[in-house]
């Protein structure tokens, strides 16, 4: 039978050695975070992630293999919040009708609301989405998910009469991006106006367009 002080001394340990190695890995990801939003994804190098977390090469890379990784720890709360936004999305878009407004409206909260809370990350994500395959990957199964939601909604309302002349997949293609870069928008300081008005006006143009 194991001695029981012995025991306890091991799991302590342990719990001491996983608490030390969790301490370090966060330091580096907030070390990254920083370097990240300062110089943003193509002019960031590993290098001054390590600089800025004032630890070794070799720390760095029992946590991480490149700064791909690091960055995909990073926005890992954000692709989990876009990925079950997708899910909750494409509930609702089946069942409100074409012309609900308020449906469109918190459809478009919900997205906004997300990138409002990672507003520093969000021109990082995009410049990666741009530079990288693997967030180009995440970024395009994003922009597919919303936009497959929103063509089926567009070919129901074509059918009912609206959206006339109107691509269905281009257009719904264009209004994902419009959604996305809007919110990019306002947290970089190129459209003025608070989150609700921003969301909105929005709203407005988007549900105008397609009531056409």
């Amino acid at each position: 039978m194991p001695d029981k002080h012995w025991t306890c001394e091991r799991d302590q340990l342990v719990t001491a050695k996983l608490s030390k190695s969790d301490i370090t890995r966060g330091k580096l990801m907030d070390a990254a975070h920083e370097v990240f939003v300062e110089k943003g994804y193509h002019d960031t190098k590993v290098v001054d992630i390590i600089e800025r977390a004032g630890c070794g090469h070799g720390t760095f890379y029992d946590y991480f293999k490149s700064k791909d990784e690091v960055l995909m720890a990073i926005l890992s709360e954000l692709i989990r919040e876009l990925d079950r936004l997708g899910e909750s999305s494409r509930i609702l878009m089946e069942r409100i009708a074409f012309d609900d407004y308020d449906a469109i409206r918190i459809l478009l909260r919900g997205i906004s609301d997300i990138f409002n809370r990672h507003s520093d990350l969000n021109n990082v994500y995009i410049e990666a989405a741009l530079e990288s395959d693997v967030f180009s990957d995440i970024f395009n199964n994003f922009h597919h998910a919303f936009s497959g939601i929103l063509e089926s909604k567009i070919l129901e309302m074509k059918n009912a009469g609206k959206c006339e002349g109107i691509d269905t997949r281009i257009a719904a293609q264009i209004l994902v991006l419009l959604v996305g870069f809007t919110a990019y928008g306002r947290g970089a300081g190129f459209i003025e106006g608070d989150l609700e008005k921003v969301t909105e006006n929005l709203g407005l143009l988007v549900f105008r367009a397609l009531n056409y």
